[in-house]
């Protein structure tokens, strides 16, 4: 072929399909015959039976382990498995104690605190629009401040200060006005840690209410004032049913910190499972391995029960699409990345 002026024109070279086709960078894949580029394809990796595993073959993996663990340093000889099998039902009235000291704590500070969660929700906040001259908005912003202010104090203070201290000045509190003061077979000193542990849970519990109303989106509070519903109606149907929903897993923990920190109470008399395991097993048999083995014993029992129990029902009556829950990444996937996609190049995504 001859190019401008009669010159030869260069021919172009193809490139022969035997060639081997230099690598694209960034992995890409070079273009077909049609001109098209094929997107690397991500094919799931062959599950293995750690991936098809049920949760609850971990969960049984993991209690075997324990347990072989506790039978092993057993006959290694750093505890006496027969003293404490034999000693161990002396404990169930103080863990009995220690279960009504902080679900009665936990309900009625639930109650205290849903108020006071509302209130923490709601913060009084003057609106631009609203007329000025309606003497009713003028008051009722007189009264909401003042309870917005103690409401947020009381979180504050109760969150920003150890559990002791707080035992410590309530203690003082009824011991000076009425020592002697016994009520439902409680003295003083039970009824000053049953107040102690109120107080603390009622704050921690405020701030987790507060969340869940905070949660609910607020075009479904628009949505139902456009139907008609009032305030109440509301809160009732709409409102409170989310914010429960929402609160599940946070006041399990609270509940089982309550239960934890329900050991303070020895401090001032109070007989709960903490107490036995020290002056019973620990100072009177002269086992204080035992002691704290037993009372670990109760701890793991009752915790690790309720918090699987109370999630598998957050995750049964969970309203889909309520909230972002984050799911859950298995034993499989965490530790040993099984069921990670590959592409056929060897990569990840």
């Amino acid at each position: 072929m001859l190019g401008e002026g009669g010159a030869p024109r260069p021919t172009e070279s193809l490139p022969s399909q035997d060639a081997p086709t230099p690598p694209l960078p960034n992995g890409a894949v070079p273009p077909t015959p049609s001109g098209r580029t094929v997107e690397p394809r991500h094919v799931r990796a062959t599950p293995s039976w750690w991936t098809r595993a049920p949760s609850a073959v971990y969960i049984a993996i993991g209690v075997t382990g324990a347990i072989g663990l506790f039978f092993a340093m057993g006959a290694l000889g750093y505890y006496s498995i027969p003293f404490i099998i034999q000693n161990l039902p002396q404990g169930f009235g103080p863990v009995q104690t220690s279960l009504e000291f902080t679900t009665y704590t936990f309900v009625i500070g639930l109650g205290l605190a849903m108020g006071l969660g509302l209130v923490r929700a709601h913060p009084p906040r003057r609106d631009p629009a609203a007329s000025r001259k309606r003497r009713r908005s003028q008051l009722s912003l007189l009264w909401r401040w003042p309870l917005y202010g103690f409401a947020s104090g009381y979180v504050a203070a109760i969150r920003g200060t150890p559990f002791l201290v707080q035992l410590q000045i309530v203690y003082l509190i009824v011991i000076f006005t009425s020592p002697r003061f016994e009520f439902a077979g409680w003295n003083a000193a039970y009824w000053a840690g049953f107040f102690a542990l109120l107080i603390n849970t009622t704050g921690y519990q405020t701030e987790a209410i507060r969340g869940g109303v905070q949660s609910v989106e607020a075009g479904q509070i628009e949505g139902a004032k456009a139907v008609g519903l009032g305030r109440f109606q509301t809160f009732v149907r709409i409102t409170m049913p989310q914010t429960l929903r929402l609160i599940t897993l946070p006041l399990t923990n609270e509940w089982i910190s309550n239960f934890k920190t329900a050991t303070i109470l020895s401090y001032i008399g109070v007989f709960e499972v903490f107490d036995w395991s020290r002056t019973n097993i620990a100072l009177t048999d002269a086992r204080p391995i035992e002691a704290f083995v037993m009372l670990t014993i109760f701890y793991l029992v009752i915790n690790v029960s309720l918090s699987r129990v109370i999630t598998f029902v957050e995750r049964v009556r969970r309203i889909p699409g309520l909230g972002s829950p984050i799911p859950e990444v298995g034993v499989s996937k965490r530790i040993l990345g099984a069921g990670i996609l590959t592409d056929r190049h060897g990569g990840s995504g």
